[in-house]
């Protein structure tokens, strides 16, 4: 497969053609290129538009371009719009996650996530994934594919790769609660809009634990981005969203994202909408390429370990705390049978307050969720 026979990259030609300012993304950002198909010269990221080409998108390119981001890590190439068969697209995400690159990529079509799972299915590899959203899309599966029904599907595909969902910021008078009731049964985690606005740091956890992101821009409020496609009063601040896609891009175990949720269409343009998504794709951008290096925890030079009895857990539960970062990690045991399959998945990231929670002798909920998952 020629990766760049399937893309239109007129745009960013335009773009690379104007004059930027030092220190912008325009001047940082290059064209993909047959060269950066070698391996020695595979960019960290790679942005890429798909789905029906509409003014938002076009702007989103416009705005990021014209962004001030600083970091002499900074490796991003722009492969364009995507215009070839959408069946074909997981293969392409698939190819440049092999290559060790990671594929940003934004449409108005949040279905579009499906093409980043079934990338990860053909790579054989078992995930964790997070979406911001204002309600859980688990429409009918028999339906065609669509924005209330793509969950539907990535639960139903066969063969199944997906371990954990984690749903962020959803507003339960807009959930289904069977819905919710079904999601809560296969110990997945849900954390509502007023959670998440009590208390966002909770929610970091969940992200550094997600190997892709599907965010909807529906998920904020509309007076912040006038052209969701589900336009509502409630959701999160521009600026909280823009906090929880950093966290995103701070893991280490992201490996893909999207960002969706507009209203497109070829006359149709709010500049709103627009520079948010650029600002989302910069947060994650500044995320990504302020990520540190911590080791893989358990390792004695890199962590600290700390070992708590629970009245309920039949063995102490391991924590680690890394030396660099502050952040915490917990070890969960499985069974003989699972442990091929799920063992990178061991290893859960977790809170101070889930120590805390577990030294007064009751077990993280996240704790008991993902080992129910591996029993």
């Amino acid at each position: 497969m020629n990766i760049l026979s399937l893309f239109d990259q007129q745009h960013v030609v335009t773009l690379k053609s104007r004059v930027w300012m030092p220190g912008t993304l325009g001047l940082q950002i290059a064209p993909y290129s047959t060269d950066q198909l070698l391996s020695e010269r595979t960019p960290s990221v790679v942005l890429l538009s798909a789905g029906e080409y509409d003014l938002i998108s076009h702007h989103v390119r416009e705005q990021l371009y014209g962004l001030y981001l600083v970091n002499e890590r900074i490796s991003i190439a722009d492969l364009g719009h995507y215009t070839g068969d959408l069946d074909d697209l997981p293969e392409v995400l698939a190819r440049l996650m092999s290559y060790g690159s990671f594929p940003l990529l934004f449409a108005s079509e949040q279905s579009l996530t499906l093409s980043l799972y079934t990338a990860y299915c053909r790579l054989e590899r078992t995930v964790n994934l997070i979406s911001v959203d204002d309600r859980p899309d688990l429409d009918d599966v028999d339906g065609l594919l669509g924005e209330n029904n793509w969950l539907s599907h990535v639960l139903a595909h066969s063969p199944n790769f997906l371990f954990n969902y984690s749903l962020i910021a959803h507003q339960n008078y807009l959930s289904n609660p069977e819905a919710i009731r079904s999601l809560e049964l296969l110990n997945f985690d849900l954390h509502r809009l007023g959670q998440v606005r009590q208390s966002g740091e909770s929610t970091e956890p969940f992200f550094r634990n997600a190997d892709f992101l599907s965010f909807d821009i529906s998920a904020v409020r509309s007076s912040d981005s006038p052209q969701n496609l589900r336009t509502g009063p409630n959701g999160l601040y521009a600026e909280e969203a823009c906090r929880l896609i950093r966290y995103a891009g701070m893991s280490n175990k992201l490996s893909s994202a999207g960002i969706f949720g507009w209203l497109g269409g070829a006359s149709d343009y709010n500049p709103l909408s627009a520079g948010l998504v650029a600002q989302l794709i910069w947060h994650l951008l500044d995320g990504f390429f302020s990520r540190i290096e911590e080791g893989v925890p358990g390792n004695a030079n890199d962590f600290t370990i700390y070992k708590v009895s629970t009245d309920t857990a039949e063995t102490d539960i391991q924590f680690y705390k890394s030396n660099r970062s502050g952040r915490w990690w917990m070890y969960v045991p499985m069974n003989n049978l699972q442990k091929n399959r799920f063992k990178k998945h061991q290893i859960v990231p977790c809170s101070y307050e889930d120590y805390q929670q577990a030294m007064k002798g009751d077990i993280p909920e996240t704790w008991w969720q993902t080992f129910q998952k591996m029993t």
